[in-house]
């Protein structure tokens, strides 16, 4: 190759650089490029503007040296390194702004070996400030009206069986009964003596909560009646109120009340017969005026038989009893649940997620033996471990697809139309076209061949791809 050729194919390869660059600057996104080292190779304005990192500082520099450095407090571009999949995460950057960072791995022609991580950064703050003005007037009203729920802060429910349980709790509220709910765990019995807090005349008093199987037996009673200046050595100096009277003209929750210690279960029937409290090392009697819930998940009656809880304290504390049904027991809530956590968490990440038809069917079927609890810890698992809009059932966890048996092990998901599909024309027209898209992509090398299979343009597929949530 002549001198004047070589200078000319140098002067060409700096333009088309320089048109590169204008490019990626005109992007509205921050744009984030490392090598298959981790080493970062380009920033563009929009990352430099919005996340005030100069791109003198990192470029040239590892990725995970950058986190060290606390540019970053996790880095998205390294997951994807690591696990060759797109990864979306939010990220705090600079340690006051918080980001949602998709780093998308480019490949090689081979496919295996990863050239680059290409990675997308949004500046959340305006979207968050503009989805919690909409969501907090639409949330309510868009679930009931999908489902004609009725609902209380906290409780979300269409069954018969919860609204039997809320106009009972409702109703009893208004007196100072004390309440037993029982329930396995995860049901919510935390959030319905909540409830009867809020609708009793203590609701202006405090509610509090003890965990009984969280507290070491040689500290129950300091825990709960509280000790005197001087009590024991090493005591607070001017003594510690106790749990019971923190909750004084209000509510107090035992929760797994069946974990108590016997010795303590005659000191707590001792409270509640002469609704008083003495502290350890005093002599004097506070009066306290509380209202009494207790919850557990545990058989009582079995445990007095094997003489394990008292008897006149279950008739003390057992004078209303609520029972909440496990959720595999009330399926018809099941979607409102999803429905209601989704918007939450959207709402609170700065998300917008969609879960697909197929996606909700199988959580339908599945037993939740973690119950609500387990619900909305698989919803939030879902929106932050996506990288697409919509969440197909290839995104649930695997303990869930498993125990359905759904046969795909493939990069896809395969959609499967059947007459029997309780869809609308449009519903299965899109997922009919994201199977044929699919199919395409899998068989081809790149988006380009796959548009070219499809005899569309590749932008046209690129719109297509975008509207149907598929991920290449």
């Amino acid at each position: 190759m002549e001198k004047k050729e070589l200078l000319e194919k140098i002067k060409h390869l700096e333009a088309t650089n320089k048109q590169m660059r204008t490019i990626i600057d005109f992007s509205s996104d921050g744009l984030y490029v490392v090598d298959e080292d981790g080493i970062t190779i380009e920033v563009n304005k929009a990352y430099e503007e919005m996340t005030g990192i100069n791109r003198h500082e990192v470029i040239g520099k590892d990725i995970r040296d950058l986190v060290l450095m606390e540019y970053f407090d996790e880095s998205a571009a390294y997951m994807a390194l690591q696990s060759k999949k797109t990864t979306t995460i939010m990220q705090k950057i600079n340690k006051c702004k918080y980001f949602v960072a998709t780093a998308t791995p480019v490949f090689d022609n081979s496919k295996k070996k990863v050239k680059m991580i290409v990675t997308s950064v949004r500046d959340i703050t305006y979207l968050n400030h503009l989805q919690s003005q909409t969501r907090k007037i639409e949330l309510d009203n868009e679930i009931d009206a999908k489902h004609n729920i009725k609902h209380h802060p906290q409780i979300i429910y269409k069954s018969q069986q919860i609204q039997t349980l809320i106009k009972k709790a409702k109703k009893i509220a208004a007196f100072p009964t004390s309440v037993l709910i029982t329930g396995d765990s995860g049901t919510g019995k935390e959030v319905l003596a909540n409830y009867i807090h809020q609708y009793s005349p203590q609701k202006e008093g405090p509610f509090i909560k003890v965990n009984c199987a969280a507290i070491p037996s040689e500290l129950f009673e300091s825990e709960l009646f509280g000790f005197a200046n001087g009590a024991f050595t090493g005591a607070k100096k001017g003594g510690k109120a106790g749990f019971f009277e923190k909750a004084n003209m209000g509510t107090i929750l035992l929760d797994e009340i069946g974990e108590l210690p016997l010795m303590m279960q005659a000191k707590l029937l001792r409270v509640l017969q002469d609704q008083a409290i003495t502290r350890i090392g005093d002599t004097r009697p506070i009066p306290l005026n509380f209202r009494l819930i207790c919850s557990t998940n545990k058989d009582l009656r079995e445990l007095i038989n094997k003489k394990q809880f008292r008897e006149d304290l279950w008739y003390r504390i057992n004078v209303i009893h609520l029972d909440i049904p496990p959720l595999q027991k009330r399926k018809s809530d099941i979607l409102p649940l999803i429905d209601f956590y989704l918007m939450m968490l959207c709402e609170q990440f700065g998300l917008i997620k969609k879960i697909m038809p197929e996606t909700i069917k199988l959580m339908e079927s599945y037993h939740w033996p973690g119950n609500v609890r387990e619900l909305k810890n698989i919803i939030e698992y879902l929106v932050v471990s996506t990288s697409v809009p919509s969440i197909f059932p290839r995104d649930l966890p695997e303990h869930i697809r498993d125990n359905w048996k759904l046969e795909n092990d493939t990069e896809y998901e395969e959609y499967h139309i059947s007459p029997s599909s309780h869809r609308n024309l449009k519903e299965a027209m899109n997922q009919f076209e994201a199977q044929i898209i699919l199919e395409a992509l899998k068989s081809s090398p790149s988006i380009r061949k796959a548009a070219i299979k499809l005899e569309i343009d590749h932008a046209n597929l690129i719109r297509r791809m975008k509207r149907l949530g598929i991920q290449n």
